[in-house]
């Protein structure tokens, strides 16, 4: 199981300790943490800056020189990026900072890359604009990232604030081996309880609030539960008037922190309940069901079952 420190820090928010302290606290009070991952290793002097204008390069067709606003000054970057166009808002390395790897998506440095001043072709450049896969995570996680070329920021996000800041990458992701006997931590929420306990800090648990209407899932649909040995209880609910689109970014970044890749909102969310709460969680799309009816058994021996992209399985 892993989280994300500032997901736990949504519920204790005064907690204030380094990666370490809060491994070898957690693990001496019973939630063991087998390590942890810095998601901005290795990024360093990384800003949040604006095309202003782009020229060719006179000597090289596939490059093209942009004057970029990095907030205190302009800088001059060149680059064979293809996606970018004057107005976009970039994730900008300056002179001396650091990327995590390169743009082809493959095993990151352990030391990262130190960016140079330099001359690309006779014309100097004075840093470099950063594909996802630079900053050290890919478009699995970042599903709006180009597959090929430059991360484009949002357009009201500021010029010259911490890019990592904004990608939601200051953070350390822990994993945990949770034993058999404390299901309790099997969630976000369970952690984070465990984290106030042990750093006597104040819990905040989130504020659940019943929506909705007095409408009986029965008019819709019929739950049976055929192997209750295996499933004591199955529970639906009907949601009407949904709009597919991405779920908010902070809900995918605290996801994607979490190994999870964003999808869309419905399956975000679904996926979102089953983390902070240890609850499994789906969405069915009712017109898709063969009928009024969710049943709950055991397969039969050979019984053939269709995933999601079309692939049989067979099942025993």
């Amino acid at each position: 199981m892993n989280t994300a420190l500032s997901w736990i820090k949504a519920y204790v928010p005064d907690l204030d300790v380094t990666a370490q302290e809060y491994t070898d606290a957690m693990t001496l009070s019973g939630s063991k943490v087998e390590g942890y991952e810095c998601l901005d290793k290795n990024l360093e002097k990384i800003v949040v800056g604006q095309i202003e204008k782009i020229e060719r390069h006179p000597d090289a067709d596939k490059l093209i020189v942009c004057q970029v606003n990095v907030g205190d000054k302009t800088i001059q970057i060149v680059t064979g990026a293809p996606n970018v166009k004057e107005g976009d808002k970039v994730p900008v390395v300056l002179d001396g900072g650091k990327v995590a790897g390169g743009h082809d998506g493959g095993p990151l440095p352990e030391d990262g890359i130190r960016i140079k001043k330099g001359k690309l072709r006779g014309i100097e450049s004075e840093g470099m604009m950063c594909s996802i896969e630079e900053l050290g995570s890919s478009r699995d996680m970042y599903p709006d990232a180009p597959e090929m070329g430059i991360y484009i920021l949002p357009q009201d996000t500021p010029v010259g604030v911490d890019a990592v800041e904004v990608l939601g990458l200051h953070d350390v992701v822990f994993e945990y081996e949770i034993t058999s006997n404390r299901v309790d931590c099997y969630s976000v929420i369970g952690i984070a309880r465990e984290a106030a306990a042990t750093f006597h800090k104040e819990f905040h648990p989130p504020v659940v609030t019943a929506t909705g209407n007095d409408e009986d899932i029965n008019d819709y649909l019929k739950v049976e539960v055929e192997d209750t040995d295996l499933c004591q209880r199955y529970c639906a609910r009907m949601v009407k008037n949904i709009k597919l689109a991405p779920s908010p970014e902070w809900m995918q970044r605290r996801l994607a922190a979490s190994g999870i890749r964003p999808i869309n909102n419905l399956v975000d969310i679904t996926n979102y309940i089953m983390e902070e709460y240890g609850q499994p969680l789906h969405a069915f799309d009712y017109n898709q069901l063969a009928g009024p009816k969710l049943i709950v058994k055991r397969a039969k021996d050979g019984e053939e079952f269709q995933t999601l992209v079309g692939q049989p399985r067979k099942l025993d």
